[in-house]
């Protein structure tokens, strides 16, 4: 049966990867980020204003067959060579104004405005009305329900002025083309806005004296100096771009805008495009605000999310007050660590929960899920208190979730059969299981536990189709004053994770959850990241001992003894939220509730989560983690030892997130470019707490191998062990992330290419509920990906070239000196991570283009530890200096150079002595094994 499914789902995945053939990966990215934001079900109907060429509108409709787009343009000309170009059965093209009424009323379900409005906003000779008039048209073709995307340009705050540094270069040329940038803010100054009355163009410029050497300092309002840095690469469209004002809305507009329509601000964000700012943005510009303080990278784009709602009903949650009344829904514990003498503080709320995931798998091989969609939550809403929104994200309170219900109706269970599955999702889920069906124990989850004493159970269920969305039957853990009770409907399983990528979702758990089912199925989740990472050679002077690890869990060990009073660390909240609604034309409290909730005193409510990665000696990429005694899964299981990953409270005066990156890179003594955002940041718990976590990697650097608190495992067994030997979901949830987005780059699938007797005994380690160790990567992304290696390849030859070049001085310098007697220090001693760059290079530099593609495919260890070395000579002269210990180092050199690929007999890139690695590190973990798991309960 799974090999069906995986071969509907290859067939699929086919299919659409031959229909995207030929499409610019960048148009498809576009395609797939706009989808991203839209949890659409099959049969509904899409119009994409202002398709423009039809190119993003045709790669929407190949990604999801079952969703009929229409592309609307008031170009004739566009539109009827779209019509020509693009042609699929769930696609059509329209000509008509984005800004008239084109459709009927209520007849369709999404409304995507992708860098359309700003068009309408200047077109309108930059009235804000005329946007506003539009929206109100489009919400009027939507249904109940439907939503809008909108993707444009949000105005920074109004009357602002910003300083902009640029480098001081020389223009080219006196054309638009070949000036400086520096010089073309300077025209674009003079001419900007050409639509207004002869002389009254323009916007304010100052140059001021510079205060850095080589740079120009320029003083204007903001609003221009984003609308400048957004259009300043388009060259070949300035002229005719030159009319259109990007900006007319800021964010809170936007929101106040579409809540008047009588809309749900789902989700709102400004939002980063790392790509673009590393081509555009870095060590192009700088901006400052008029005192001189720093505002990081502005966002590329504006997203906002909106759901059409009918009267009186929930459009947002807000807290509005702190409550008078009195509260004991949480109770906090000091707990006192025996071994140290540390105390921290546990807060609880007395309730015990347990997650569902209903599922069930299409014709197609798609996986489905059902979930709670408009949970209320308001505590994504509460009154910041310690450090900022940093991201920006925000959110109207509602929330996509698991089914959750009170862990009882589980526990109380006779039996986990099928009689009584039947019954429990009868009463409690609304939905029917599918034939011979039985409840399945995933795996379990705390949110937080240094300080939250929850543990969260996740189960599975297949079930058959239901016929729409249901009321939920279970609000175990939720509010219920409020209206907003949310419906239980069936999304696609990946939809949910591209919705977590992009942000909307802030829920890292439900992902998790996601990939677990996904891994136990043994499908294929899809992947649409595209980077790439530069990682270090370093000797790693700190490796796990993971046996000795999984043997110190599985002793009892109650360090953590409750005392009286608290350490102070957190404080309870109780405040009173509000839920809005439009009535008559206004927007008006519905409903008010009390709601507990804590928050960190002396903290911020954002924390950054990093995971160090790097390269040993024979290229093989290791992950570094802290072992911690957590205090909350000690109650639990007996044993609260953890492997976490290092974070860091951001202080309150790191406000941006440039800033944000620079402030990792301190902690580690490296340069920003080294830190690596691991998507979006997610919310630890929203049932108890507002605190934020950031995820980061970080390119390690040679003092971290030195550090005592810090160890590092290869990939594959942090991969193949994290459910085991971590109980934080930080941790897992970074470690998850690092695979999937460096997972053509990690390539571990090529490293699992190993005998099939080792494989199956590394498989049969791998508890049932893991991470998938694969993805489905689009072709074009893997191409894109080819691309920049290739870039990344070549910056390292001309590295090697300038390192020879060096060596080559070095050598006629020593020739030149007086002979001195030499004795090669130990290797194990040697500073082999000085030269990172060039000693990686070797592998890779002198590679042809047909090289290069099969290096990419099935990857090669690095070059051994013999080619690391400082000096060179002969052997026998180099053999009679060295003493003992450098003999002993000589002797494990020779071993690494053991590690070379070999092809077998279908020309697939081996490495055997990974597999004699992987058997011995399975003989020396099995024995520590044994003991039930809770994924296999």
């Amino acid at each position: 049966m799974a090999d069906h499914l995986e071969t509907e789902a290859k067939n699929y995945i086919e299919r659409r990867n031959l229909l995207l053939k030929g499409v610019d990966p960048a148009v498809v990215r576009s395609a797939w980020f706009t989808l991203a934001h839209l949890l659409l079900s099959e049969g509904d109907h899409v119009v994409d204003m202002g398709c423009d060429d039809g190119a993003v509108t045709y790669a929407m409709a190949a990604l999801y067959p079952r969703i009929y787009f229409t592309g609307l343009d008031k170009s004739k000309r566009q539109i009827m060579r779209a019509k020509e170009q693009y042609r699929l059965p769930n696609l059509d093209f329209k000509i008509g104004d984005a800004s008239s009424d084109i459709f009927d009323p209520e007849s369709l379900d999404a409304i995507i405005n992708s860098y359309v409005l700003h068009e309408i906003f200047s077109a309108s000779r930059y009235n804000e009305r005329i946007v506003s008039d539009t929206l109100r048209k489009q919400f009027k073709a939507l249904k109940k329900g439907g939503a809008m995307f909108i993707r444009d340009y949000a105005r920074p705050p109004p009357e602002e002025f910003v300083l902009l540094e640029m480098p001081d270069e020389e223009s080219a040329g006196e054309d638009l083309a070949h000036l400086s940038e520096a010089d073309l803010l300077v025209w674009y100054a003079e001419h900007a806005r050409p639509r207004q009355d002869a002389g009254c163009g323009g916007f304010f410029l100052e140059e001021l004296p510079c205060r850095v050497p080589g740079t120009r300092l320029f003083r204007l309002p903001y609003r221009w100096a984003y609308e400048f840095i957004m259009r300043k690469d388009d060259r070949a469209h300035w002229e005719t771009h030159l009319p259109l004002e990007y900006t007319f809305f800021t964010p809170r507009e936007f929101r106040q805008e579409l809540s008047a329509l009588g809309a749900r601000v789902q989700y709102s964000a400004p939002y980063w495009d790392e790509d673009m700012i590393n081509a555009r943005f870095e060590g192009r510009f700088r901006l400052f605000d008029d005192q001189g303080r720093s505002l990081g990278n502005p966002p590329t784009c504006f997203v906002a999310v909106s759901y059409k709602m009918t009267e009186r009903k929930s459009l947002n949650i807000e807290e509005r007050r702190p409550s008078a009344s009195a509260s004991n829904a949480l109770k906090i514990s000091a707990m006192r660590n025996q071994k140290t003498g540390e105390i921290v503080d546990v807060v609880s709320r007395d309730l015990h929960i347990s997650e569902v995931i209903p599922y069930r798998i299409d014709s197609d091989g798609h996986l489905k899920i059902y979930l709670h969609d408009g949970v209320a939550r308001s505590i994504a809403n509460a009154v910041p208190r310690g450090g900022i929104n940093i991201d920006g994200r925000r959110w109207s309170g509602h929330m996509v979730e698991t089914m959750s219900v009170d862990g009882a109706a589980i526990s109380e269970m006779e039996a986990f059969d099928e009689k009584h599955t039947v019954l429990f999702a009868r009463d409690h889920l609304g939905l029917k299981p599918d034939e011979g069906a039985v409840l399945e124990h995933g795996p379990d989850y705390y949110p937080a536990p240094d300080y939250i004493d929850e543990k969260i159970h996740t189960y599975y269920l297949k079930v058959s189709k239901a016929k729409g969305p249901l009321l939920p039957k279970s609000l175990a853990g939720m509010t219920h004053k409020f209206q907003a009770k949310g419906m239980i409907r069936e999304m696609e399983a990946q939809q949910i994770l591209d919705a977590i990528t992009v942000g909307m979702i802030p829920n890292a758990r439900l992902e998790m959850q996601i990939l677990s089912l996904y891994h136990h199925l043994g499908l294929r989740a899809q992947t649409w990241t595209g980077r790439t990472i530069d990682l270090q050679l370093n000797k790693i002077a700190n490796p796990a001992n993971v046996s000795g690890l999984l043997k110190a869990m599985g002793e009892p060990d109650e360090r953590f003894k409750t005392v009286k009073g608290s350490a102070g660390q957190l404080r309870p909240i109780h405040s009173t939220f509000v839920e809005e609604g439009q009535t008559r034309g206004s927007i008006s409290g519905l409903s008010a509730e009390d709601v507990d909730f804590i928050v960190h005193d002396g903290k911020t409510v954002n924390t950054a989560v990093v995971i160090p990665l790097t390269k040993d000696l024979k290229g093989q990429v290791h992950a570094g983690f802290s072992v911690a005694y957590l205090p909350v899964p000690q109650r639990y299981e007996g044993n609260g030892m953890s492997v976490t990953a290092p974070s860091f409270n951001i202080p309150p005066e790191v406000t941006t997130l440039k800033q944000l990156k620079r402030f990792i890179a301190d902690q580690y003594g490296i340069s920003p470019s080294h830190v690596f955002k691991l998507g979006e940041s997610y919310f630890a718990h929203l049932g108890l707490t507002p605190h934020r976590i950031h995820p980061f990697a970080i390119a390690a650097p040679p003092a971290l191998m030195k550090d005592p608190d810090t160890h590092f495992i290869p990939f594959y067994q942090m991969m193949l062990l994290q459910r085991l030997i971590s109980k934080e979901p930080h941790f897992m949830l970074a470690i998850a992330r690092a695979y999937r987005y460096f997972h053509d780059e990690l390539k571990l699938e090529a490293k699992m290419q190993v005998k099939a007797i080792i494989k199956q005994r590394f498989e049969g380690l791998q508890p049932d509920w893991s991470i998938p160790l694969n993805y489905e990567t689009m072709d074009m992304m893997r191409q894109h990906i080819e691309e920049r290696l290739q870039e990344k390849h070549e910056l390292e030859r001309q590295a090697q070239h300038k390192h020879e070049i060096e060596e080559e001085e070095l050598k006629k310098k020593r020739k030149d000196a007086p002979p001195q007697n030499f004795i090669a220090p130990p290797i194990a001693a040697m500073e082999v991570d000085e030269q990172p760059a060039q000693t990686e290079v070797k592998t890779v530099a002198t590679l042809n283009k047909e090289e290069l593609l099969e290096e990419f495919e099935h990857p090669k260890e690095s070059v051994p530890e013999a080619e690391l070395s400082a000096e060179s000579g002969s052997a026998a002269t180099y053999s009679a200096a060295l003493d003992e210990t450098t003999r002993k180092a000589e002797a494990e050199k020779k071993k690494t150079q053991a590690f070379k690929p070999h092809p077998d007999s279908r020309g697939l890139v081996r490495d055997f002595d990974l597999e004699a690695e992987i058997e011995a590190f399975i003989d020396e973990v099995q024995p520590d094994l044994g003991s039930p798991r809770p994924e296999k309960w």
